[in-house]
């Protein structure tokens, strides 16, 4: 059997769309989102200012997530061969989601850094942030550049079918409306779909790992190995976390509706 050779030419043909990315995504956090804004939810600009660039950070992450989710589900639809080959399997709509997700995410870290001037409350959250970022830039680079587990990229993407809704969560408890009936099922719809895409999904990502680990296109991979189980390792501990702090905040909510049915009863009862 002849070897595999593995050409790591760079390439650079996505670089742009990251690089249109990265200045779309400041745009609209600075200049389109707070217009539209002033027009459509005119409540934000009686917030402080620090939540209000939350908010507009939280409409880039929105727009961002669609974008993304449509592209990851175009490419489960259209191009079902690159199951065959999860090493090398190549799809120019995955590595143009991948440019994608590293221009908003590098734009996203000078936001996240403008913020802490103004959100010291939320340090600690921020962190985690950053750190998925970084983890997430580097892997998707890798698949951007040299086009290797590019359905591994594809799968991990579709942790992104969830952001709209944490986005929905925050973005109305911010103006009030967090006794909503639409807060409370937005919370049961991000509790089920963070679920199943963030965390049900992880023994499938590892069962595929274990059926390429030490074949041979795995150990040609080279350092591309290190990154694919190293970043799902770290994705996924995060991951674990944030749907641990979901649930309980979900068990909060459950419970205030709760009380607030048995005030009712009694009211009525009276």
């Amino acid at each position: 059997m002849e070897s595999l050779v593995v050409d790591w030419t760079w390439d650079t043909g996505n670089y742009p769309v990251a690089v249109a990315s990265f200045v779309f995504s400041l745009l609209l956090h600075s200049y389109i989102s707070p217009f539209l804004t002033s027009i459509l939810v005119q409540t934000v600009s009686s917030l402080p200012h620090g939540k209000q660039l939350y908010w507009h950070s939280s409409v880039v992450s929105s727009v961002h997530a669609i974008v993304v989710s449509s592209f990851c589900v175009y490419s489960f639809m259209t191009e079902p061969q690159l199951k065959e080959d999860l090493i090398w399997g190549d799809s120019k709509t995955v590595k143009i989601s991948c440019a994608i997700v590293i221009g908003y995410m590098t734009a996203d870290t000078i936001i996240m850094l403008r913020m802490l001037r103004y959100r010291q409350d939320v340090c600690n959250k921020y962190k985690f942030f950053l750190c998925h970022h970084a983890v997430s830039v580097f892997a998707y680079f890798y698949v951007m550049t040299f086009g290797v587990y590019v359905y591994f990229a594809n799968f991990r993407l579709m942790a992104e079918f969830s952001t709209v809704f944490v986005n929905n969560r925050w973005m109305m408890a911010a103006i009030g409306g967090k006794s909503s009936q639409l807060y409370f099922y937005n919370g049961m719809v991000l509790t089920a779909v963070f679920f199943a895409c963030r965390i049900l999904c992880m023994p499938q990502c590892w069962y595929m790992i274990y059926s390429i680990y030490n074949t041979e296109p795995f150990m040609k991979s080279e350092t591309a190995r290190y990154v694919l189980i190293s970043s799902c390792f770290a994705l996924d501990i995060l991951n674990v976390y944030w749907f641990y702090k979901l649930l309980k905040g979900v068990l909060r909510t459950l419970e205030q509706r709760k009380l607030d049915n048995n005030k009712n009863k009694e009211r009525k009862s009276e």
